[in-house]
């Protein structure tokens, strides 16, 4: 395995996050891994499916039925290894019960009949990302600048501890990056993404037919995104082939279906209807958690005087290259760039961080009289669109 140096990504998503850069076309090609089919000679098989793979770091058996701890994304404190394994075994179809041909006719008894094997498909899913801060502090230099030990000590923890928080923004906004690649991943494959705005101009008069820009503010607007969001939990409840990719056979129940909400939609619900049921249905579901932007706020000028305030356009839009276009030359991958989006359902087996080790050292360089400190991360994040997942938006019809 040959870890892909991230820095530069890092730099501009943590860039747009903070909002020191407008949002922006950011190249995601290949950092996250969406997952293979596996072609295997036949003495890497086993004898009897010819799927499953000899031992690979660690295997998940894929239920419809897992548990999850929202909100984080990591799996296993331990690792996943360097490669995870996915199977899944796949519904079988009915045959004929002949107990009750007996006697009949035409009946034939049938001893042995041929084995049916099990329906399975494998994943797997492999690379990881790679990336560090380092920060030089002077042992002696320090010491005039400050009136006693303390407040020297308390300083140089400052700079040790903003090593420490450089590392866990940039973990928690790659994580938020995965989240927008798999929604990009749906918006590309044309897979599970809900036009609200369409579907509720559908039900009124063409002349009351309000816009994209319109709908947040839009009481009747909310009201029926409300009770179509709360709907569609029950149908990924129900095992269904419509939101994957692959058109396997999902189920996702409630305490699996990690549910992102954007702040600017959840406040206008709140203000322009207040809900009952949307607050106990959807706030109150066990992986629920809203994010104030999915990619990036507005860009500051230098100082504390706001060039743009965070307004919704913003807010809930992406601007990505999916992770798939990477088998692409450079000028030929396809950017997503989709605004208005609301929400959306992910099933936790299609988002995962993996393969987290992180590792902090320090070295003194006697020569200079330096104490060098370094914090690296090597991570795999992981989208399975085998996995059920639904993006909800608010865009104008084209």
């Amino acid at each position: 395995m040959k870890p892909k140096q991230m820095y530069s990504i890092v730099n501009l998503v943590n860039k747009q996050m903070w909002g020191k850069e407008a949002v922006q076309v950011t190249d995601l090609a290949g950092l996250i891994s969406l997952g293979q089919s596996l072609s295997l000679d036949e003495n890497d098989s086993d004898a009897y499916l010819g799927a499953l793979v000899d031992r690979i770091g660690k295997t998940r058996v894929r239920t419809l039925d897992l548990v999850l701890q929202f909100p984080e994304l990591f799996r296993d404190t331990f690792s996943f290894g360097a490669m995870l394994q996915k199977i899944s075994v796949n519904p079988y179809d009915a045959i004929q019960n002949s107990d009750y041909n007996v006697g009949n006719d035409n009946f034939t008894p049938t001893l042995l009949d041929a084995p049916r094997k099990p329906s399975i498909n494998v994943t797997y899913f492999k690379g990881a990302q790679t990336w560090a801060y380092r920060v030089e502090v002077p042992n002696d230099l320090f010491f005039s600048a400050f009136t006693n030990e303390g407040a020297m000590v308390n300083f140089l923890d400052a700079i040790l501890k903003a090593l420490t928080d450089s590392m866990t923004m940039a973990i928690n906004n790659m994580s938020r990056t995965c989240i927008n690649n798999l929604i990009a991943e749906k918006i590309k494959a044309g897979n599970g993404v809900v036009n609200l705005l369409s579907l509720y101009n559908d039900t009124i008069p063409e002349a009351d037919a309000i816009t994209a820009a319109e709908s947040i503010t839009n009481k009747d607007f909310l009201r029926f995104a409300g009770m179509t969001m709360r709907n569609y939990i029950k149908y990924l409840e129900m095992p269904t082939s419509m939101y994957n990719t692959a058109g396997y056979v999902r189920a996702t129940r409630r305490d699996n279906l990690n549910a992102y909400f954007l702040t600017d939609f959840v406040s206008a619900f709140e203000t322009y209807y207040n809900s009952e049921v949307f607050h106990n249905e959807i706030v109150k579901l066990p992986g629920f958690r809203e994010v104030t932007c999915w990619q990036g706020s507005n860009s500051i000028a230098t100082g504390t005087t706001l060039k743009n305030a965070p307004d919704f356009a913003t807010n809930s839009t992406i601007k990505v290259i999916p992770s798939s276009e990477e088998s692409k030359e450079v000028a030929e991958r396809v950017a997503i760039n989709q605004s208005g989006i609301l929400a959306a359902y992910i099933d936790r087996e299609a988002v995962a961080v993996g393969l987290d080790k992180r590792r902090t050292g320090k070295f003194y360089n006697p020569m200079d009289d330096i104490t060098s400190t370094k914090t690296s991360a090597l991570i795999q994040y992981i989208n399975d669109t085998t996995e059920n997942a639904v993006i909800f938006i608010t865009a104008d019809s084209e």
